[in-house]
């Protein structure tokens, strides 16, 4: 794994990242198409469920981006925090098992595990390089 001096993990998160905003798109899309054929509540609920789709996946996202952006400025507890909170976009997927299993293609099914394994990457990695101590000290020279 490449390693800056400053003991940053660029391509790691990067790969993380992108891994999970494109699991993430293809489920979050499919979910917002085909809403009636995951579990739970339906009627009002498939319009509220679109409208958070339509609202948290890009907002969750942007987080996530702008993380990975304090990570290479260096500001750790701002990425940590913001991390943690990008994960759950992957996480929660893991919610629509609450009611059942949804009737859909194993396609779209897989996207349901590759979202939380992604979601649990994101979140390991703040928990782990994120954190302020992570960062090597610098010593002063005479």
């Amino acid at each position: 794994m490449q390693v800056d001096p400053r003991g940053q993990r660029f391509p790691l998160l990067r790969v993380i990242l992108a891994a999970s905003i494109l699991s993430t798109a293809i489920h979050y899309t499919h979910n917002f198409i085909e809403v009636h054929r995951y579990p739970g509540p339906h009627g009002a609920f498939d319009t509220i469920t679109r409208v958070l789709i339509v609202v948290t996946w890009p907002l969750l996202t942007g987080i996530g981006l702008m993380s990975y952006r304090r990570y290479a400025e260096g500001r750790r507890g701002e990425a940590r925090v913001g991390l943690a909170i990008y994960s759950m976009t992957g996480i929660v997927t893991l919610g629509h098992f609450i009611f059942g299993s949804p009737r859909i293609p194993a396609f779209f099914y897989a996207t349901l595990f590759t979202d939380a394994l992604t979601g649990l990457a994101v979140l390991a990695f703040a928990l782990r390089y994120a954190r302020p101590s992570a960062m090597p000290v610098e010593r002063a020279t005479a």
